[in-house]
């Protein structure tokens, strides 16, 4: 069965690299028709994993008062075409030992497929794959069905005050922001879409010159470049040149109280648009992040909002980067009377870490810590077909990888202070509060 995969991949990269035993050779060039082209050559296996990116075909660019064009249009890709309907392309794929899979994120969507590298295995693969993305189907009942499946999915996330108190966030982080969209969906806009807005999102955002190729496996160049042709074949030309998001306005500051009655439990989210991919405190923001929440039992905030005053089980830092300005976020949840304190506690440990900087133990147990993630995350080839596409939507050089490492392990303490108070100051962020009518109140 087809999945869709999760886009939120490419926004942050969390963990660093160890120094390799052999550097990743990637081979980068761009096609006569604009497309961008990053190839890993892989041969211990028979497998190659293929990928192509729309940038902009995100859900950024779903038309004002409608919602989930982008996800149904990347979704309905795998649900049959012109000349298969959805149980005979699945057939033909299954038939194959193959897999072809769909993404959608903020700002692209991505068509992948992993095949076995015979040729005869390959070419029925990418001949399907072009199927899917030149001629889909959109049949009305499977969209229908995707349509049902979102309605319900809203609804039941509506139910837990995390997903209430996140949605809160996004909408005054990014009020009239495209990357606010979906915060913004309701059932009615999901009931709205039609056959035709999918055929119109598709012609406009499913173009060669958007496109980004990451390739990893049992493949050389010459038959990679073979590959290219053979599934980008047919696929539009024309230039699609309004893409980019457009930059954040950060207004911080701002706070939200929604009551939870019937829940004995607190949400609280706080945040603020910060980083983009491109950013030069990009390693000195990330690095910052894992002492400061991201490195889950290590972590400040873990350490004194549960251990020291078993305020939580459990409370996070996350920050992402996008091509603006990307959230970073803290988020936990506590008992209602808590609530109030432990804010409080929450606002006390990010104004001392932004005001002190991490200490010099804090930041070694990170650097290790981060630095040792590398076998985790580059240990197959779909992993590192995820961090071929990162450097590709963010046009990151092409020795990222081995350079990674030594720009994790050059931070000093004073780096990462100044970077953090550079980028964020505490009575700026945002707060949602999602709790009993008492909870949190300031």
């Amino acid at each position: 069965m087809n999945r869709i995969l999760s886009g939120c991949l490419i926004g942050t990269a969390l963990f660093s690299l160890t120094p390799m035993a052999q550097a990743i050779d990637i081979q980068r060039w761009t096609t006569p028709q604009g497309s961008q082209v990053l190839l890993v050559e892989r041969h211990d296996l028979p497998i190659v994993d293929y990928t192509v990116i729309f940038k902009g075909a995100g859900s950024t660019a779903d038309p004002e008062g409608k919602s989930n064009i982008a996800a149904a249009t990347a979704q309905l890709l795998v649900s049959g075409t012109t000349q298969l309907d959805e149980e005979q392309f699945n057939s033909k794929i299954n038939d194959l030992a193959s897999n072809i899979e769909t993404g959608n994120s903020f700002e692209y969507s991505n068509v992948s497929f992993r095949s076995l590298s015979d040729a005869n295995k390959l070419n029925a693969t990418a001949d399907l794959f072009n199927q899917a993305i030149t001629q889909p189907r959109f049949d009305a009942n499977a969209l229908q069905r995707i349509k049902d499946q979102a309605i319900l999915s809203l609804k039941q996330s509506e139910s837990y005050p995390d997903y209430l108190a996140s949605r809160e966030l996004t909408r005054l982080n990014y009020p009239h922001h495209p990357y606010g969209k979906s915060a913004y969906q309701t059932v009615e806009k999901i009931q709205s879409i039609q056959q035709q807005d999918l055929v119109n999102f598709h012609k406009k955002n499913y173009t060669q010159n958007q496109a980004i190729i990451a390739i990893v496996g049992d493949i050389t160049r010459p038959q990679a470049e073979a590959l290219i042709t053979r599934t980008l074949s047919n696929v539009s030309t024309h230039i699609n040149t309004n893409t980019a998001a457009p930059k954040v306005e950060i207004i911080g500051g701002k706070r939200k109280n929604l009551p939870y009655p019937h829940s004995t439990q607190t949400s609280i989210s706080m945040g603020l648009p910060v980083l983009t991919a491109d950013d030069p405190d990009y390693f000195a923001m990330l690095v910052g992040n894992y002492i400061l929440g991201g490195g889950e039992f290590d972590s400040r905030l873990m350490k004194e909002l549960r251990d020291k005053k078993g305020y939580t089980y459990g409370v996070t830092s996350s920050l992402s980067a996008y091509t603006q300005a990307a959230p970073f976020t803290i988020t936990f949840s506590t008992e209602n009377q808590n609530a109030k304190d432990a804010l409080a506690s929450a606002q006390k440990v990010l104004a001392d870490f932004i005001a002190q900087g991490p200490t010099a133990t804090e930041l070694k147990q990170a650097k290790d810590s981060i630095t040792g993630a590398f076998p985790l995350r580059f240990d197959t080839n779909g992993k590192l077909l995820g961090n071929l596409m990162a450097v590709g939507v963010h046009n990151r050089p092409t020795d990222w990888f081995d350079t990674y490492n030594d720009k994790i392990n050059a931070l000093t303490v004073d780096d990462i202070k100044r970077a953090w108070q550079r980028k964020i100051q505490p009575t700026q962020l945002n707060i949602v509060v999602v709790g009993g009518k008492n909870s949190a109140k300031p």
